[in-house]
This record gives structure tokens, C-alpha cells and sequence, in this order.
């Protein structure tokens, strides 16, 4: 089972997790699948959408014209209203401060893609695209580094489920 970050403790995200479908099969015996922490992934970033905002993919798909007009766009949706979103509050929160401009926002990317509500952030450079989503995505996922989705990558790796089914096709 994957679940977004949300900006919050893994653990504690994991722990809920797990309790929830743990009460909730005491309930419904037999009809839940047993969610365990082995078998959960909390995102690293705050949403999934927040793995496809890599500047320099975004600008070889044409998505931005440039990793400097992202940050320049970034900055002005930050600006415009994002700051004022909870999860906006929230990053300024873990940051200490304000951003002071595109080249801050570059600087504390990782804490953006973290702490930012990823939904927001997608609509805003992606919503443009909407016919063209599920190709775009698969052509982004094909350019990206491996280390863009290295988290849930090793999770998939680490998983039950997908290991017996990879020895199933190798055996």
C-alpha cells in the first residue's frame, strides 16, 4: 500500500495506517487485506504528483521553456496564493521564513516537494496538458532519473508482493 506524506511524519502516517485497517478487519473479518508496515509506503514527498517537478525533464518535455522559467512560475503561484494554502503555511512553518525569490525556491526544492501539497503544484504546470496527461507522464517517467522515484522504486524492490511475482517470471 502507497500513501502520500502529506508533510508529516512517516511513521506516524504508517502507525495510522496500519491501525485503521487493523480495527477495521476486526469489523469486516476476511474482506481487508493484512496492511503491515512492511507492506506500506509513505511517499517521501507530500503527494505522487510531486515526483513529476524536476525542472530539467519538465523543460525537455516542453511542459516549462526552461528549469528557470519553472522557478520563476513557482515563485509567482508562491506569491500569488500558495503561501497562504495550510500546507504553504506549513512549509514556511518548517523553513523558518519566507521565500525571497526563484532562486531560494531552487534552493529548498526537496523541502517544497516535502511540505507543499503536490496537487497544487501539478495543476498549476501540468494542467495545460490534460489531454495529453497519461503520455506526457509515461515519457517523463521514461527521462527521469531513477533516483527521482529511487524511494518507492526500493520500496517496490522490498515488497512481498512484487517479489513473488518477479520470481514467478524468472523461475
Amino acid at each position: 500500500m502507497i500513501r502520500d506524506g502529506d508533510g508529516k511524519d512517516a511513521e506516524e502516517l504508517a502507525g495510522q495506517l496500519c491501525g485503521y485497517y487493523e480495527e477495521r478487519s476486526r469489523e469486516d473479518v476476511g474482506q481487508l487485506p493484512r496492511v503491515t508496515r512492511k507492506n506500506v509506503l509513505i511517499l517521501r514527498y507530500y503527494s505522487f504528483e510531486n515526483y513529476f517537478l524536476n525542472p530539467q525533464v519538465m523543460t525537455a518535455l516542453g511542459i516549462v521553456e526552461s528549469p528557470e522559467a519553472f522557478y520563476k512560475t513557482l515563485y509567482e503561484k508562491w506569491r500569488e496564493y500558495l503561501y497562504r494554502i495550510r500546507s504553504g503555511r506549513h512549509l514556511r512553518e518548517m523553513l523558518g521564513r519566507d521565500f525571497t525569490g526563484p532562486e531560494d525556491m531552487k534552493a529548498h526544492m526537496e523541502e517544497i516537494r516535502i511540505y507543499l501539497r503536490g496537487h497544487n503544484l501539478y495543476d498549476i504546470f501540468y494542467g495545460p496538458f490534460k489531454k495529453r496527461e497519461q503520455e506526457i507522464l509515461r515519457e517523463y517517467i521514461r527521462l527521469a532519473p531513477r533516483e527521482d522515484f529511487e524511494d518507492i522504486l526500493g520500496a517496490i524492490d522490498q515488497f512481498i508482493y512484487f517479489d513473488s511475482r518477479r520470481m514467478g517470471r524468472e523461475g
